[in-house]
């Protein structure tokens, strides 16, 4: 890496480099002299010059009759910048949580087949993990399994396991049909630690599941094998709105 390089890398500009190597190699200088070195019409040169003592690179020196300018050592000057990375790095915080304030994140992304839809969950469960214990909980409408593929079926007994093992607990709203009774026992709602209750058929009939947690929201068709995983905190918060609104009207329906 070149000299001047490296001293960009230091928060110099081109200019500001220049005089600080023609400065490092005199005992001192005048502005004059030192824009005779770099170039630089003496007025550039005296700017640049007080720039390099603003940043802590020079220092300056007044005389009856002129001002002179003595660089900085090297080491010195790497000190103050490892010196303000440090105090940076310790605002960083509160830099990222205003990064976050300002740019929400909202995205689409779309899943296809039985190995798309493993990785929906995978990263429910991750995100579920890096949670403490008491907030480990989401939202869900889900299907019946009447066009469930026998696969999936036993694919969702295994969730239920990891579900259980990692104490996550769901509060669900489902429809009420024969292919989920294996659901609807109590002792079965308090193995999986899923709070479940049911609309009558007529009323909600479902192929899809739907969940809802943090900024996320999961659409999954177990006919077709697609999802979808938008990242809205407007679509899961009205999500969530209507989750309640609904399972309000189902508290005769346990």
């Amino acid at each position: 890496m070149e000299l001047t390089e490296s001293l960009l890398n230091l928060g110099l500009n081109e200019k500001e480099a220049s005089v600080y190597l023609a400065l490092l190699g005199l005992e001192r200088a005048t502005a004059y002299t030192i824009g005779i070195r770099s170039k630089l019409k003496n007025a550039t040169a005296y700017v640049v010059l007080d720039n390099l003592v603003s940043k802590g690179f020079a220092l300056k020196i007044p005389q009856a009759d002129k001002h002179y300018f003595i660089a900085k050592s090297p080491r010195e000057c790497i000190a103050i910048a490892q010196e303000k990375l440090s105090a940076t790095k310790e605002m960083l915080p509160e830099l990222l949580a205003i990064q976050k304030k300002a740019d929400e994140k909202v995205s689409v992304a779309y899943f296809e087949g039985f190995e798309g839809i493993k990785k929906m969950y995978d990263q429910l469960i991750a995100k579920m993990q890096k949670k403490p214990l008491p907030e480990r909980s989401f939202i869900a409408f889900y299907a019946h399994q009447k066009h469930t593929p026998n696969f999936l079926q036993e694919y969702w007994l295994q969730l239920n396991d990891d579900y259980a093992k990692n104490n996550i607990k769901r509060t669900a709203i489902t429809t009420l049909h024969p292919s989920i009774k294996n659901y609807l026992a109590a002792e079965t709602k308090k193995k999986l630690k899923m709070d479940l209750r049911t609309l009558i058929e007529k009323d909600y009939s479902s192929n899809i599941s739907l969940e809802v947690y943090d900024n996320f929201t999961q659409i999954i068709s177990h006919r077709y094998l697609q999802g979808i995983l938008i990242e809205n905190p407007d679509i899961a918060d009205v999500m969530q709105q209507i989750f309640k609104l609904v399972w309000k009207t189902t508290n005769q329906q346990k």
